[in-house]
């Protein structure tokens, strides 16, 4: 791990299975693939104006500029009018690189299991009885989310032109049930089964998982997936840059101005690589770590 060599780059952390690009680019040069959750984005816009700095860097792919991880921390920084962000670039096409889907678990204390079944048939969804064979089968042949309970299997029916369509109803249904004063959240695939078979949720909704060709294809036509679309797994990532938003907004200062002044920020700081699993403030980190400490 050390400054790469490149003047395009003010550093870089080589790391066993990818390598990671830490610079500051244009925020407008940036493609989003997901939306906001309007209240996520405003507790966090006021987090950052508070701290006067950008703590983590987003990754981006450096082929297509577009976001994987951080499209709230892009968002709040437009609307501390930022000109600039921090960002680590990492080569998409990585086979390190995995997309993983966000299941949603289901809770509830007054409602039953066919009360859940028939507010999402209101919506105009066919909802039959049975399982997928593999998860791959979600997201094909009208079949947009699968539900599970620990006693039955449903298959979530309707046609769709793509996923990104497909997510659209998805959001549809988590609305409505959210409305029907459910409990709606998120978790990775593993996480969501144990919830069910532990007894901590009564349902689980499967959603289709997509493809980096085709989180690509969307973020650049200008098109976003519904929130929660996509989980990246990245086997490493920085953290702890701590950018002041006065750099990210100056006008006086060029593109290649700012990041020199970044380059000089990170040389003067430690670098210390914590392995997965590590508890950084209170979060377990599933990848590994390159923390920056002053």
């Amino acid at each position: 791990m050390s400054p790469d060599s490149d003047s395009s780059y003010p550093y870089t952390i080589y790391h066993e299975k990818l390598i990671l690009h830490l610079k500051i680019v244009d925020i407008n040069s940036l493609f989003l693939h997901e939306e906001t959750i309007p209240e996520v984005l405003e507790k966090l816009a006021a987090e950052i104006r508070m701290d006067e700095a950008l703590r983590h860097p987003i990754i981006v792919d450096e082929g297509s500029l577009v976001v994987l991880d951080g499209m709230h921390r892009v968002a709040a920084l437009k609307m501390l009018n930022c000109r600039r962000i921090p960002v680590c670039l990492v080569d998409y096409k990585n086979p390190s690189i995995t997309v993983g889907a966000w299941y949603r678990t289901i809770a509830s204390i007054k409602h039953s299991v066919s009360e859940i079944l028939e507010e999402i048939r209101s919506l105009g969804f066919s909802v039959k009885e049975g399982d997928v064979k593999s998860v791959e089968e979600i997201g094909k042949n009208s079949i947009v989310a699968a539900l599970k309970t620990q006693e039955n299997s449903y298959l979530v029916c309707h046609v769709f032109e793509n996923l990104k369509e497909a997510y659209d109803h998805i959001k549809m249904i988590e609305n409505k049930l959210k409305q029907f004063n459910l409990q709606v959240d998120y978790e990775t695939e593993a996480d969501s089964f144990r919830k069910l078979w532990e007894g901590k949720v009564d349902a689980i909704l499967q959603t289709p998982r997509l493809s980096k060709e085709e989180i690509v294809k969307i973020a650049l036509s200008g098109k976003v997936f519904a929130h929660k679309a996509t989980r990246h797994v990245i086997p490493a990532r920085p953290l702890n840059v701590n950018v002041p938003l006065k750099l990210l907004t100056l006008s006086s200062l060029s593109l290649e101005e700012v990041n020199e002044e970044f380059r000089r920020m990170l040389m003067e700081k430690k670098l210390k690589m914590m392995p997965a699993g590590s508890y950084i403030e209170n979060r377990r980190y599933e990848e590994d770590v390159y923390l920056f400490e002053d």
